[in-house]
């Protein structure tokens, strides 16, 4: 499931598919003089990149591999399985290894927890796309980044593969001159705020002065 939603993200940003094998598929995607390649794996364990490159290196398209800018312009993706999303930790520095590889191909670690591939039951990639720009789901994220939901695999999708393109969604901008008229507001610093609003480059130090000047009164004020 989670490779063939990675597939399908790749051929909508158009890649097309030269070589499908059990664990391992090749993608090449041209545009006037530019190509560029990508490659998609299933990892069962995490490996050595060297070893990683070379199995790479031997199961690619004899087509690939006569091009010039094959290892140079080529997404590596690796698909990893976590039992939960805290394992992330017990094996960072080894999907660290990986991506900090510098030879052959650009290469990131998609890792995802086995609760993370039940809730992507028949799910796509456009609905993939749907729940990325969800707001809600967005701010329940935030709260609890390691609870594994369809957004927290979206978010790290988006986030470890450079090439795929978010669609931008049109709706009513506040002004930013209105929202920091309502914070202030809510916070109960309209004096404040109103007086500020006053200032110019001639009033500045003396506005300065008056502030620091009823600042230590209030201290005063305070202490007495």
């Amino acid at each position: 499931m989670i490779k063939q939603l990675i597939d399908e993200a790749l051929v909508a940003h158009g890649f097309v598919s030269k070589r499908e094998l059990d664990t391992t598929s090749f993608y090449v995607r041209e545009s006037g003089s530019a190509i560029r390649f990508a490659v998609v794996h299933t990892l069962d364990d995490l490996p050595d990149p060297a070893e990683l490159n070379n199995l790479i290196n031997r199961l690619a398209p004899e087509e690939f591999l006569r091009n010039p800018s094959f290892k140079k312009n080529c997404d590596l993706i690796c698909i990893h399985r976590l039992d939960v999303l805290a394992e992330f930790k017990d094996h960072e520095e080894e999907i660290f290894a990986i991506e900090e590889d510098p030879h052959f191909y650009k290469k990131y670690v998609l890792y995802y927890s086995s609760a993370e591939e039940s809730a992507l039951t028949d799910f796509t990639y456009n609905k993939l796309v749907s729940v990325i720009a969800d707001k809600k789901e967005f701010l329940d994220y935030k709260e609890n980044p390691l609870k594994a939901t369809q957004y927290s695999f979206a978010a790290k999708t988006f986030i470890k593969l450079p090439f795929l393109e978010l669609s931008s969604h049109q709706g009513n901008l506040v002004s930013l001159r209105q929202q920091a008229a309502e914070a202030v507001a809510e916070a109960g610093l309209n004096d404040t705020y109103s007086t500020i609003q006053k200032v110019t480059d001639k009033n500045a130090d003396d506005f300065i002065k008056k502030m620091i000047r009823n600042e230590l009164e209030n201290i005063q004020d305070r202490s007495l």
